[in-house]
């Protein structure tokens, strides 16, 4: 039975959405291709080289190549400006496309630009030089830092290494941060699969709500939260999760790291909790808090601070803003109750771009003098202007002494107002 604070009232999903999956239009993949074309003409470009990270990177994985190819990650994209768009693709993805193509399935690239193999850098050369390139000005996406994990771009060494190596002539501009700027403001129809994405979420939510007790092991937990994305439609690769009557850590448990049982939930501990659901490559979050039982004074205080900072965000998320203004406002609650946050208090996703600052409180702990350092995350991004269709993890923590809560959830900047693509992570939940 779910239980939660009075004060908050849990709008539940409709279970018949779930079964309404949007695709991409053929209108969706031309939207892209033309914004490719644009961005190369405005940079003065012949061709396009976007690189994507492995499949499996998750959460904030680097898949920028899908955004071209609608396919299976990890892919190095070739888009020369009078031409359609090549992909370097891991060997079986190619019988990938094949069982696709055979499905009839709207797949977006072609399969005489399909190559096979592995994509590295000598295979990138081959490509480059048989389309002209090799004494031409080509944009690269990949090589600038992506955070929250990419602070040195994702870019392998060795396969940017061999293509300098083998084409001195040629000319590579990282044009990783004006792709973002023009990519973050989603379509309609991106929207609608980020509203999908975001009733899985809820749903994966539902279900820690669902398995949080006195007597369950954390590995429980999070087991029955894994479950809940495929169940109903998405793809997640971890959940970030912590537990106890005292708790200032931030990120997958331990036990997925570390050899060690799970630990067992007891009554008065607090569960905190970033569940991430993904469809077609668009990405919601989501940050459940949920009190077993009575709690340590602390925690509500912390609750109460952060659902402001959340409420802050919402009145403060509006078009033509600053993403540091936001940041700076969003702060206040947490700095008036006499906390600190552990982790952003918001940042950009679909794609990662801006990043509220993090860190500080760490560093002022004590404790920290032990260390070597404790590093101090500034803003990231704070000029970046809000506009209509960009989306954020709105996702304030508040760390009271020894107690953190967090909670929130995904944001999108609409005409007037933002809009919350979910409800029930947004609120300390009680069982």
């Amino acid at each position: 039975m779910l239980k939660t604070a009075e004060k908050q009232e849990i709008k539940p999903v409709d279970e018949s959405d779930l079964s309404k999956i949007p695709t991409f239009s053929q209108a969706e993949r031309q939207r892209r291709w033309d914004l490719a074309r644009r961005l190369m003409d405005e940079q003065g470009l012949r061709a396009l080289i976007v690189y994507g990270s492995r499949e499996g990177a998750f959460p904030a994985p680097f898949s920028l190549d899908t955004y071209f190819t609608n396919d299976r990650p990890g892919a190095i994209v070739v888009f020369p400006r009078n031409g359609e768009p090549m992909a370097l693709v891991f060997a079986l993805a190619v019988a990938d496309h094949m069982q696709a193509s055979a499905r009839h399935e709207d797949v977006w690239i072609r399969s005489q630009n399909l190559f096979g193999g592995a994509p590295v850098g000598s295979a990138l050369v081959q490509i480059l030089k048989k389309l002209g390139l090799d004494r031409s000005t080509v944009g690269v996406i990949g090589l600038e830092p992506y955070p929250p994990f990419y602070f040195d771009g994702p870019m392998p060494f060795n396969t940017w290494k061999t293509v300098l190596e083998n084409l001195p002539s040629a000319t590579f501009k990282p044009v990783g941060r004006r792709f973002f700027e023009m990519t973050a403001p989603r379509s309609p129809e991106e929207i609608e699969v980020l509203k999908a994405s975001a009733r899985i979420g809820e749903k994966m939510c539902e279900a820690m709500l669902e398995a949080t007790r006195p007597g369950v092991s954390e590995s429980e937990i999070v087991s029955e939260v894994l479950a809940a994305c495929p169940r109903n439609g998405g793809f997640t690769g971890e959940a970030l999760l912590g537990s106890g009557p005292e708790y200032t850590g931030w990120g997958p448990p331990s036990w997925t790291y570390r050899p060690k049982a799970s630990r067992i939930i007891q009554e008065g501990d607090v569960v905190l909790a970033e569940v991430f659901a993904s469809l077609g490559m668009l990405e919601t979050q989501h940050q459940p808090t949920i009190a077993v039982g009575k709690i340590h004074p602390d925690f509500e205080k912390a609750a109460d601070a952060a659902r402001e900072s959340y409420e802050f965000a919402l009145r403060s998320m509006r078009p033509g803003r600053r993403f540091g203004d936001v940041v700076r406002e969003m702060d206040i609650p947490i700095r008036k109750a006499g906390g600190w946050n552990i982790h952003p208090l918001i940042h950009g996703i679909n794609p990662y771009g801006p990043v509220g600052a993090f860190g500080e409180g760490l560093a002022k702990q004590p404790v920290s003098v032990r260390y070597g350092r404790v590093g101090i995350m500034e803003t990231h991004g704070e000029k970046v202007v809000l506009q209509p269709g960009m989306t954020f993890s709105v996702e304030p923590s508040c760390v009271i002494g020894k107690r953190m809560v967090n909670l929130g959830g995904t944001v999108v900047i609409g005409s007037n107002e933002p809009i919350e693509l979910g409800h029930l992570s947004t609120r300390l939940m009680h069982v």
